[in-house]
């Protein structure tokens, strides 16, 4: 089984590990700069196991190297994200257990506010290791704090998902788990010293792994984004173009964030061999767009929650994509046990819709329930059907808005759809349909409307799947992984 140590990253020599808008760094001086933090670490007295806070509040050189130097000594990561709030942050740092906090030097006001707010376990000050935005150790202050967690070693990181209960829930990954998954993926994209892996998503979720790992694991080079240059469509292209990846891998609104800052016949950077993406159903009309801004690029859509992380795949074809038609989420990865049950439970034989259950050495405890609902067809390939647990009895029929949602979304002069469940005090549960239109509708937007909108549906789905109102936005809200935030569309 694989395990990140800094020392072994030197055997890259002289290829270069980072680049960004800091001064690309060989592999030499990033094995160097972990090392540095590793022994940071085991100075303030940081065991083998112990849980270790991360943030980056500018994502520059300091993240990748921190977390470097933290799995190479040993410790559990648990990265917090510095655009949520610092009450949140606090709790997350607290509820793991973390002995002590890697930060940038630009996050250490942050980092001082959440000791305020009880960072630590027990009330426990945490340790603080400050980098500056090279990667260099500024600073090695206090203690680890003293927590009852037992190590756990066989950990590599912790991160938090929203909670059914409505607290943030804890899932840890295995060493095992991040090597499984990082191992098969090198395999299937061909991930070679000679590519160039674009950093993408927040440590906080799962994706970010695959950038790392990949490319240190094979001596590619990480192509990281600060954070300003993920806030706008235009600097995000400038970025890609300057960086030239191969290989990129994220949610499907950052693609469309990409488009959205591209001219009319504009391609996607011709560097980019591989555009893989998972989180969330990526709208089929952006997809063919997509395809069409980079058709030397081969797509790949990949499936699982983060209990699981991705557990099948599907390379998508250029006959499948029609800009209606969602595509599947593919068959079972290789080291995926991928099965169906009904609603008793029951293994679902052959053919069939049911919930999808996964084991193998990426399900966190070695088997979940993803609440996921499914199709299996004949030929083996999954289709996703909607979550279990948005089901919902509009008017005595069970309702799945996922449904709804992809009807809307092929709506004409529609980019994004979301629909959620509220509460009405005279007719009881009803739907409620949110619609982002596409930029070349954004003049006409009277054209494209709640009512034509309602039609459009009407003319598709029984009456009770109709929501009652399709509210026509700009853009739908995000959590900070990128998703759509639906709890923040049912508060609205």
């Amino acid at each position: 089984m694989w395990r990140l140590r800094a020392a072994e990253l030197a055997v890259h020599g002289e290829r270069v590990a980072l680049v960004g808008v800091r001064a690309p760094i060989t592999y030499r001086v990033l094995a160097g700069r972990g090392l540095a933090v590793e022994d940071a670490l085991r100075g303030l007295g940081g065991r083998p196991g112990d849980r270790v806070a991360l943030l980056s509040s500018q994502r520059g050189f300091d993240e990748p190297v921190a977390l470097l130097g933290a799995l190479s000594a040993g410790a559990v990561v648990v990265p917090l994200d510095a655009s949520s709030p610092p009450e949140r942050l606090a709790r997350l740092a607290r509820e793991s257990c973390a002995c002590a906090v890697l930060h940038d030097d630009a996050g250490a006001a942050l980092v001082r506010e959440l000791a305020q707010r009880g960072a630590g376990a027990d009330g426990e000050p945490l340790g603080r290791i400050e980098l500056d935005q090279d990667g260099f150790v500024l600073a090695a202050l206090g203690s680890a704090a003293q927590t009852d967690l037992a190590p756990a070693p066989e950990l590599a990181t912790v991160l938090f998902t929203s909670g059914s209960t409505g607290a943030p829930k804890p899932i840890p990954v295995s060493w095992s788990a991040h090597d499984a998954f990082v191992s098969w993926m090198i395999e299937l994209l061909g991930i070679s010293c000679s590519d160039r892996i674009l950093r993408c998503a927040e440590l906080s979720f799962d994706l970010a792994y695959f950038d790392h790992f990949a490319a240190w694991r094979t001596g590619a080079t990480l192509c990281t984004l600060a954070r300003r240059e993920l806030s706008a469509a235009r600097s995000l292209g400038a970025a890609i173009a300057r960086l030239e990846p191969t290989v990129a891998y994220a949610v499907p609104a950052l693609y469309t964030k990409l488009l959205s800052g591209l001219a009319p016949d504009e391609p996607f950077p011709a560097s980019l061999r591989a555009l893989c993406f998972a989180g969330e159903v990526f709208p089929p009309a952006a997809l063919l767009e997509l395809s069409r801004r980079a058709p030397a690029a081969r797509l790949w859509n990949l499936y699982g929650p983060t209990e699981t992380n991705v557990c099948t795949f599907h390379e998508a074809m250029p006959h499948e994509l029609d800009g209606v038609s969602e595509l599947p989420i593919g068959r079972a990865c290789p080291y995926a046990d991928c099965r169906i049950v009904d609603d008793d439970g029951r293994d679902v034989a052959g053919p069939g819709i049911g919930e999808l259950c996964v084991r193998g050495p990426t399900a966190l405890g070695g088997e979940v329930h993803t609440r996921d609902r499914v199709e299996l067809r004949a030929d083996g390939v999954f289709l996703f059907r909607g979550r279990l647990d948005r089901m919902r009895k509009i008017q005595g029929f069970r309702v799945d808005p996922g449904e709804v949602e992809a009807a809307l979304r092929a709506a004409p002069g529609v980019r994004e759809a979301a629909v959620v469940a509220a509460q009405h005090e005279r007719l009881g549960t009803e739907l409620v349909g949110f619609a982002a239109l596409s930029h070349a509708s954004t003049a006409s937007q009277g054209k494209v409307d709640d009512v034509a909108l309602r039609r459009w549906l009407a003319e598709r789905l029984p009456p009770y799947m109709v929501p009652r109102v399709i509210h026509v936005v700009a853009e739908l809200p995000r959590t900070t992984t990128g998703k759509i935030d639906y709890e923040a569309l049912e508060r609205a």
